[in-house]
This record gives C-alpha cells, sequence and structure tokens, in this order.
C-alpha cells in the first residue's frame, strides 16, 4: 500500500516485483497462509479473492474497523474507531455479525499465526491475547 492507498501485490519476480491491485485502503493485514484483509478510509472491511475473481478481487465484510491484523485465516482481528476490540467469528454469512466484541480498547492490533493478538491502548500499554485469557 503507498501513501495515497493504492494496493500493491508482491510477484517474486525481481524484474517486476509490485503489480497493482484494484481499490484502495487505509489498512491492511496479511497473514502467513496469504490470507489478506483491508479496511478503507470509510472504515469498511474487506478479504481479498483476487485468485478467484479477478475482476472483482475484494468482497465486502459487514462490520465498521479502522485497523485490521491477521495472522490467518482464522485469526482475524480488528480496531473500530473508536477503539474497541473485535475478533473475526469465520461466518459472514448474510443477517449474521462476523465479529466478537473483546473486552479493552486498543489504537493498534496485530495477529500471529499461532493464535496470538497483541494490542497496544493509547497510553501505549502492550497486551496480549491468548485464547480466552487475555494477558
Amino acid at each position: 500500500m503507498d501513501s495515497a492507498g493504492a494496493i500493491y501485490r508482491y510477484t517474486n519476480y525481481d524484474a517486476n516485483p509490485w503489480v497493482k491491485v484494484p481499490g484502495g485502503l487505509s489498512d491492511i493485514g496479511a497473514g502467513a497462509d496469504g490470507t489478506v484483509w483491508g479496511v478503507n478510509s470509510s472504515n469498511q472491511v474487506y478479504r481479498y479473492t483476487g485468485d478467484q475473481d479477478a475482476s472483482n478481487p475484494w468482497v465486502g465484510v459487514p462490520g465498521s474497523l479502522k485497523r485490521i491484523a491477521v495472522g490467518s485465516r482464522t485469526n482475524v482481528w480488528g480496531v473500530d474507531p473508536a477503539g474497541s476490540i473485535y475478533r473475526y467469528t469465520n461466518n459472514d454469512a448474510s443477517g449474521t455479525n462476523p465479529w466478537i466484541k473483546i473486552p479493552g480498547t486498543a489504537t493498534d492490533i496485530a495477529a500471529g499465526a499461532d493464535g496470538n493478538a497483541w494490542h497496544v491502548n493509547s497510553a501505549g500499554d502492550i497486551y496480549r491475547y491468548t485464547g480466552d485469557q487475555p494477558s
């Protein structure tokens, strides 16, 4: 992602290492398994499906997030504009809320492929969340 919100994907080809992907984002997260999510400047949430549908590489997911973090397909976290923390339920079927609110507030969040999640609050305090027990 560049400073204007344009999205790029690494090609693993040194002669042309970056290819532009349609869309614009303000935050993006990529997991160890290749899962990619993003949020735009309007706090809309998207999951990248470019390999499945190149004409429309982003699928909207219900929710409103300012920050997104991806450890893997099953470990996706976000922070909404008010600072509330959410974990993705892996169920965004029509009519369902795909996010579970987690206690605490954050300004930024990170997720690992091992299932852990980390966040920092506005005071600069760092927290780790493992399973159902924050620590």
